[in-house]
């Protein structure tokens, strides 16, 4: 038995943006939007929502104080904006950071409690306030998920608020959007999305769906990544990876992720690794390990990776880095032998336990001591 949540309405292709007011109309006048500090406003991107909203005479109040791997407290100072100006719907601008911030001020601003009460675990009782999502990335699916991933700045701790009350009622998924990302940004959130659709693939939770979706989703991410990152420009293939990220958050949000996304959780909070690259150095290992329970699956993503045999999955996602411009380790970020215990430790939960085959504590230190 499965079943399936996804947004009210998911909108893709060039231009969607312009649906924009006519989708946020329904949901009343007063609009928090909420965005990142500066490179929605340099894009040009911002002025663009903006001007949408104000054709549709909406009341726009904008919180652009979204960090990377953003807080507990910036979610609290979102919420206290969007009661005092009473506003009606949320929209979110931006990456996975400027939609989790979003989805957690929608989520909770009618809601008893602080943030803090509800990512320590307290329940989402009731339906917040509408929450339309413009992912300005192809990579995370926080467009299409119910859960919002926010850092405790004071514990290191990094982890998910989750609820069906979260799903957006709207997701906008405009490729267009996405010629503004950087090559950097454009391979760590690519990668983000190819091993989100990976891990979805084998993971404990997979459904007849979900694999349709996340088989089809590495076939598109795995092709057209490296010519994005090479030709930032070409719209043709920024149509495809958008659609590949899509469908890669279509296949996870339904059946959840990892390994991976287990160990890079804390990775990010405690060494602020970006979450793509972290994702991204980690994959091939995890898959590597993987291999042994995962043997049919692993010959149907050889078959969509252009190669022959199971075993060679892991090598054929090593030479990806390469072609993307990522290092295939984390030297640089300063992790140490004495910090690998800890990690392990905060990666255990919901997420690692979906893995295929379960991982030991000595495993997962042999991984990160080669990823580091």
């Amino acid at each position: 038995m499965f079943a399936l949540m996804y947004p009210e309405r998911i909108i893709f292709g060039c231009n969607t943006l312009e649906q924009l007011s006519k989708e946020a109309a329904r949901f009343g006048r007063r609009v928090l939007l909420v965005s990142g500090h500066r490179a929605m406003r340099e894009s040009g991107i911002l002025g663009r929502v903006v001007n949408q909203l104000d054709s549709g005479k909406m009341e726009v109040t904008l919180f652009d104080e979204v960090e990377h791997d953003p807080s507990l407290g910036t979610v609290d100072k979102g919420i206290k904006l969007a009661r005092e100006k009473e506003c009606e719907m949320v929209v979110g601008l931006g990456g996975g950071s400027a939609l989790d911030v979003a989805k957690a001020i929608a989520c909770l601003s009618k809601l008893k409690g602080n943030p803090w009460e509800y990512h320590q675990g307290r329940e989402v009782e009731a339906a917040g306030l509408p929450f339309v999502a413009i992912p300005t990335t192809a990579g995370t699916g926080a467009e299409i998920t119910s859960n919002s991933v926010i850092t405790d700045r004071e514990k290191k701790v990094k982890k998910s608020i989750r609820s069906p009350y979260m799903i957006a009622r709207v997701a906008l998924v405009d490729p267009w959007i996405t010629l503004s990302m950087s090559a950097e940004v454009t391979a760590y959130t690519g990668m983000d999305a190819l091993t989100q659709a990976l891990e979805s693939f084998i993971c404990r939770t997979s459904n007849a769906i979900s694999d349709s979706l996340a088989l089809r989703a590495v076939d598109l991410l795995f092709h057209n990544l490296p010519e994005a990152v090479r030709e930032r420009g070409n719209v043709k293939i920024r149509e495809k990876v958008a659609l590949g990220s899509l469908l890669s958050a279509m296949a996870f949000s339904q059946t959840g992720v990892g390994a991976v996304h287990a160990l890079s959780h804390p990775l990010g909070a405690r060494f602020e690794i970006p979450h793509g690259l972290a994702c991204a150095v980690l994959l091939p290992w995890v898959m590597e390990f993987n291999l042994e329970v995962c043997q049919e699956k692993f010959s149907l993503l050889a078959y969509q990776m252009g190669g022959e045999k199971p075993e060679e999955v892991p090598q054929v996602l090593r030479e990806l880095l390469g072609k993307v411009g990522i290092s295939p380790t984390l030297e640089e970020w300063g992790i140490k032998k004495e910090d690998l215990s800890l990690l392990i430790s905060q990666s255990r939960g919901g997420t690692m336990s979906n893995n295929p085959r379960k991982m030991s504590d000595e495993e997962l230190k042999e991984i990160l001591r080669k990823v580091i």
